[in-house]
């Protein structure tokens, strides 16, 4: 039997993008596969990743370090190990390769493990958004970087082949900052945006691992009188129709920034942090937090990044998944 374990990790503070990539990419895989192929999961986060992770079907096998990973992978002495998270640790990838020798696949990592794989894949990070295939002379491993090398879920192809008016007055607005959301963006932006005198129909939508309830409630609450209408919605299963639908999509850099740009919706983006802030700074535009109060002014000049700017159609979202797919598997 050939088996395949994907190993990702996620919280509040890793955010959740890595975990969403997996089961993707475990289902693709699956598509691919016969009955004779086993897929499962490795985490060492809680109960939500497991949760999100079991939805799948797949097994999902929770360890408490890298070593008790590395004894499992051992025992199942997999066909290839896939990672998907941004710290893998040097020391297990070298240890895979060179005491269980299978394929090893790392995914959306910065540390040095990198060095040991045989395919690296960095979708955001590492090329300025320019899509690139390289491969080694000598060790014969791939590198793919770039926004085309995206995992984009099924139902996120179907919206790309649809077209969509020209935007010309912003009423309905997404806002879908991660699935942990370290920031609390959705309470702050929300609040923001029920205070205009502007009138929007806003879809709020909440990860897995968000936290921040108390204070989204505070929002609400002190909100009661606003003109705009709202819906709160907690892991949103038609993420793709719903960003189809959207006038514009509030979204922080990474997968779901992307999913709004390939299904044809601006998109105005707003970091969590300095690494998100200096990857995306001088090719695609973020807010920081503490710049909320030009946002009013930005929704008023429509200053989006907008889908049919060239730039963004060079990059070819997600359209690279069947490369990748079938280089993991042959």
């Amino acid at each position: 039997m050939m088996k395949i374990a994907i190993i990702t990790d996620g919280n509040n503070i890793l955010g959740m993008g890595h975990i969403y990539q997996s089961v993707t990419l475990a289902g693709e895989l699956s598509k691919k596969m016969n009955s004779q192929t086993k897929i499962f999961f490795i985490t060492k986060s809680d109960h939500i990743v497991i949760d999100r992770l079991s939805e799948t079907g797949f097994n999902v096998y929770q360890y408490r370090d890298d070593d008790a990973i590395f004894s499992a992978l051992v025992r199942e002495n997999p066909y290839c190990v896939i990672f998907d998270k941004l710290d893998v640790s040097p020391r297990l990838a070298e240890k895979i390769k060179e005491k269980i020798g299978c394929k090893l696949i790392i995914f959306t990592n910065l540390t040095v493990a990198n060095q040991y794989a045989d395919i690296t894949v960095l979708a955001d990070i590492g090329s300025n958004f320019e899509n690139i295939c390289k491969k080694n002379a000598i060790s014969g491993s791939l590198h793919y970087y770039g926004p085309k090398y995206w995992m984009l879920r099924p139902e996120f192809f179907i919206y790309t082949k649809r077209t969509k008016k020209k935007l010309s007055i912003v009423r309905n607005i997404m806002l879908i900052f991660g699935g942990s959301d370290p920031l609390n963006l959705t309470s702050e932006v929300l609040n923001e945006l029920l205070c205009m005198r502007f009138t929007f129909e806003i879809t709020v939508v909440l990860g897995a691992a968000f936290i921040h309830q108390k204070e989204l409630d505070a929002v609400i609450e002190q909100n009661r009188t606003t003109k705009s209408t709202f819906r709160i919605i907690h892991n949103l299963k038609e993420v793709a129709e719903t960003m189809h639908k959207s006038d514009v999509v509030f979204a922080s850099p990474g997968l779901s920034f992307f999913e709004a740009l390939a299904v044809g919706t601006p998109v105005l983006g707003f970091h969590q942090d300095e690494l998100q802030r200096d990857v995306y700074k001088g090719y695609l535009t973020t807010m920081d937090k503490s710049e909320l109060f030009r946002l009013s002014s930005l929704i008023e000049k429509k200053s989006f990044i907008f889908p049919d700017d060239p730039f963004i159609v060079s990059m070819e979202i997600g359209q690279g998944k069947d490369e990748l797919i079938h280089e993991i598997l042959n």
